[in-house]
């Protein structure tokens, strides 16, 4: 389904370009200008014990700003809290696709060795943290978005290594990941939310494009992803931002 790029190129030969330079002007990167979807999610039903919204849907903030910090908010060259949350969300996106053992992500749950699949799984960590920062109002949708946007300047620099032989082909491929990313995210979401046939679904067509995958692979991905959802609601966006780190729970070995 793919073009010639993802049958020829390993997972293994994206280990490691160098991401992205954060600095430009004041050292940081101006965020993606990507605007919010209308698209609308209820909170999770209580007995799940996840305070989960839409990776879309902003959710205003519960705990009053500061004094200091409102007035910051008001001067747009004196808004470090927003620049600070841009640069906690590149270093983020870089812990992922750094530290996260890829390999042995695509060997657990029988994925293709090629550049598709380490975009879909870098997108499914994306949209996990997402999840996580659209629950903290507008400081979480800043973050959200400085993350996709560290994901499309890795992505550019990467596919100019990958396809610097059919750099048409690259280009539809980047065009079609882009076109397909928020309806995924959105999948994802009603998938979350719903129970695991529904989610096994979003991963199915996301991950193994409708074909032909064993029942188990989508079992332990979703048993995975629920996981790590539910290990995230219990850590507080400030932490994340001053660690600049998130635990990432490993890919087990499953018989």
């Amino acid at each position: 389904m793919h073009n010639a790029m993802n049958s020829t190129r390993s997972i293994r030969l994206l280990m490691r370009p160098p991401l992205v330079g954060l600095t430009k002007q004041n050292g940081f990167k101006i965020c993606c200008t990507s605007k919010n979807s209308n698209f609308v999610l209820p909170i999770l039903p209580n007995n799940t014990q996840v305070n989960f919204v839409s990776s879309f849907e902003v959710k205003p903030k519960q705990n009053e700003d500061s004094l200091v910090r409102k007035i910051l908010l008001k001067i747009p060259f004196l808004n470090i809290r927003k620049m600070q949350i841009k640069a906690a969300a590149f270093i983020l996106y870089e812990q992922i696709v750094d530290d996260f053992n890829y390999v042995q992500f695509i060997e657990e749950y029988d994925l293709p060795d090629t550049f598709y699949s380490w975009f879909v799984i870098t997108e499914l960590y994306i949209w996990m943290l997402s999840v996580r920062a659209m629950a903290e109002g507008k400081e979480g949708e800043v973050l959200r978005n400085a993350v996709v946007e560290a994901l499309w300047i890795d992505v550019m620099q990467r596919v100019k290594k990958l396809g610097a032989g059919n750099p048409s082909g690259m280009k539809k491929e980047v065009m079609d990941l882009s076109e397909q990313l928020q309806a995924t995210l959105i999948s994802y979401d009603e998938g979350v939310l719903s129970d695991d046939i529904v989610m096994a679904g979003a991963i199915w067509r996301r991950f193994y494009q409708m074909q032909d995958v064993h029942v188990h692979n989508l079992e332990k991905i979703v048993k995975y992803i629920r996981k790590q959802i539910a290990l995230l609601d219990r850590v507080p966006l400030d932490q994340i931002l001053q660690e600049k780190r998130i635990l990432w729970l490993p890919i087990i070995k499953e018989p």
